[in-house]
């Protein structure tokens, strides 16, 4: 139906003159000279209704340009009430063109519709200072309502007739409104089909990606695997893609972004992709993969592979290169027959990766086992960092030519009286896993820079060494909590070394560059572990602020057989020097390790050849007696 115009719409000659004897009555009671009713018209306002019970300036058909600063005008464009007392003492309207009529007092309301459109406005206008106490206001506001309940009767009327005008025209046209209405009918039943199918893909894939969704996964997989029993050939695998940095990515870039990257990572896949597999996003960071295959060992084995090569590719943000930390865990239906056990178990080969450091594992019995005493241990460090019962051992960092003990690096341990003593790794890993990192990360802190403002004079230059994890390295407290401490134990930033791995750095590289230059600017020594494991340790090098390296035990270890490793370390350490990098080398055995390193003009050894991790109480009585001769021991 046609919206009524209002603007054209004529008020019955009974309703004006209604209107006169309502504006004749409000300006008796008020005593004031002019009582109006207004309309406004496209291009100008009118006086529709005037009282004739008092001489004033106005009359009935009396017209003003819009835009020359009326009272009414006003009204209607702020759709609120004005009231005006005197206008020759008002600079906003001391210029009005109804002084020129002698009328400097105003008080109006505006007249609306009931469909919200503006008919004019109801007001008073007075030749001497008004004020129009609040009864009048009242007054006014009682008989506006009036008038606007008159409107609204005239306007149900229009309303009506139009309504009837238009069936009258709809019967005359009735055979093309039932065509017109039969194609509307195909056009909803289509739409409604539109709308269950997608419905029905909704309720099955992921919205943002497109993939499956995990109810779906399950039902795909037991269909898979339901059909196993016609073909014994076939094997049908799971494989669990877990990003650990993908949480961190959708917090940064939003939830959009990230899943950008999870169609361009299942893209990139594709292109050498010809095996029967489906994709699955069971939660917002993963993904599942099932491989149906008749040459089982052959597609497995380079869809992992491809899966790897792709994980280590670059990726693009707002002009920003990301890289995914990924880990695989395969399963396949010769460990299960039960699709949702399937996924489970693809899911705990995963998690042994992240243990291990493996790209991608395949599940096993060992694997299960391991899960289920990783979970265990969580909830014994719960409880440890509650019940404050971990603690620190020291490694001793050497001079290789001296053999003089010149730092120690502070690793985490936990004797638990069934499970015996835990290492640094797996208690950081276990912390970052279950959110204790920031409670375990400031204990290590915070002791090892206790310990070594105790040290600070009883030793020279001795530098302790702090590993770090990716989780501490982005968080936006990290230095300042840093700094704290050291002002606490008024210890100078040059005796405290933050080891950083790899992983700290892919996860934000604008972050870990920020954080990194303020550790820099503090002071504190900064060196990138594990250095030669990962894929861009040189890039790092140049793209942060880093004084020291500290290269793999991995190459140490295999030096006496593998003249490749040697060549890789000399390469490493050459480097190194170049950039006026401190080398660390850990993992020394052996003679044969230190006659390397010092062949090679390494600055720092470590290893078991000049000590083991040590309890506090043992390390400290080690290192002050090898001090003894420069310096009383003054530490209590």
């Amino acid at each position: 139906m046609s919206k009524l115009n209002t603007s054209n719409m004529a008020i019955p000659a009974e309703m004006s003159s209604a209107w006169q004897g309502i504006l004749n009555l409000l300006a008796e009671i008020v005593a004031t000279p002019a009582a109006l009713i207004m309309r406004i018209r496209p291009q100008h306002i009118e006086v529709f209704s005037a009282n004739n019970n008092h001489p004033h300036p106005y009359h009935i058909g009396d017209q003003e340009s819009l835009g020359c600063g009326l009272y009414c005008e006003t009204v209607i464009k702020t759709n609120q009430a004005l009231l005006v007392a005197n206008a020759m003492h008002d600079k906003q309207w001391c210029n009005n063109p109804d002084i020129e009529l002698g009328m400097i007092a105003y008080c109006g309301l505006p007249l609306l519709w009931p469909n919200g459109d503006v008919f004019g406005t109801i007001c008073l206008l007075d030749d001497q200072e008004n004020a129009f106490n609040r009864t009048y206001q009242q007054l006014l506001a009682s008989f506006r309502d009036s008038i606007e309940a008159q409107l609204t009767t005239l306007y149900q009327n229009q309303h009506l007739e139009q309504i009837n005008s238009e069936l009258k025209s709809r019967v005359k046209t009735r055979t093309q409104d039932l065509v017109e209405l039969n194609y509307s009918l195909n056009q909803e039943i289509d739409k409604r089909i539109a709308a269950e199918r997608k419905v029905h893909y909704q309720q099955r894939h992921d919205i943002g990606t497109g993939f499956l969704n995990r109810a779906t996964l399950e039902s795909k997989v037991d269909e898979k695997i339901d059909t196993l029993a016609d073909d014994s050939q076939r094997k049908i695998a799971a494989l669990h893609i877990g990003f650990t940095n993908g949480r961190h990515i959708q917090a940064k870039y939003g939830y959009v972004a990230w899943e950008q990257i999870l169609v361009t990572f299942r893209q990139r896949l594709i292109k050498h992709d010809e095996r029967d597999v489906l994709t699955a996003r069971p939660s917002s960071n993963d993904l599942v993969l099932v491989l149906d295959s008749k040459q089982f060992e052959h597609d497995i084995n380079i869809l992992c592979s491809e899966l790897v090569a792709v994980s280590q590719s670059e990726f693009f943000i707002d002009d920003q290169t990301l890289h995914l930390h990924s880990y695989i865990g395969v399963a396949s239906s010769d460990d299960t027959r039960c699709g949702k056990d399937l996924i489970k178990y693809a899911t705990e080969a995963m998690q042994s990766c992240k243990d291990s450091g493996h790209k991608f594992s395949f599940y096993n019995q060992d694997i299960a086992d391991t899960q289920k005493n990783i979970n265990q241990l969580e909830s014994y460090l719960l409880q440890a960092v509650r019940n404050d019962d971990l603690l620190l051992y020291f490694q001793p960092k050497v001079a290789p030519l001296t053999r003089k003990w010149i730092g120690a690096e502070a690793l985490l341990r936990w004797r638990h009286p069934i499970l015996g003593d835990i290492s640094n790794e797996t208690l950081i890993h276990l912390a970052e896993q279950n959110g204790l990192i920031f409670e375990v990360g400031s204990f290590v802190l915070r002791s090892a820079i206790e310990k070594a403002s105790e040290w600070l004079n009883s030793v020279d230059d001795f530098t302790i060494s702090i590993n770090v994890s990716a989780v501490q390295l982005q968080s936006p407290q990290f230095v300042s909590q840093l700094k704290d401490l050291l002002s606490a134990y008024q210890l100078p930033a040059s005796y405290i070394e933050l080891e950083i791995t790899e992983s700290g750095l892919i996860a934000d590289e604008v972050i870990a560059r920020n954080t990194l230059t303020s550790l820099s600017n503090l002071g504190v020594t900064l060196s990138l572990d594990d250095f030669g494991t990962g894929y861009a340790s040189f890039n790092y090098l140049k793209k942060f602020p880093f004084d020291a390296i500290k290269i793999d035990k991995s190459f140490i270890q295999q030096l006496e057989h593998s003249e490749q490793d040697k060549e890789i370390v000399r390469s490493i350490i050459h480097i190194a020097k170049k950039l006026d990098l401190a080398v660390t080398v850990e993992g020394i055995e052996n003679s044969a390790h230190e006659t390397f390193i010092l062949a090679e003009g390494c600055d720092i050894g470590q290893g078991y050849l000049y000590g083991k991790p040590m309890p506090c109480d043992e390390f400290e009585l080690s290192f002050l007696n090898q001090n003894h001769s420069t310096h009383r021991y003054s530490y209590s």
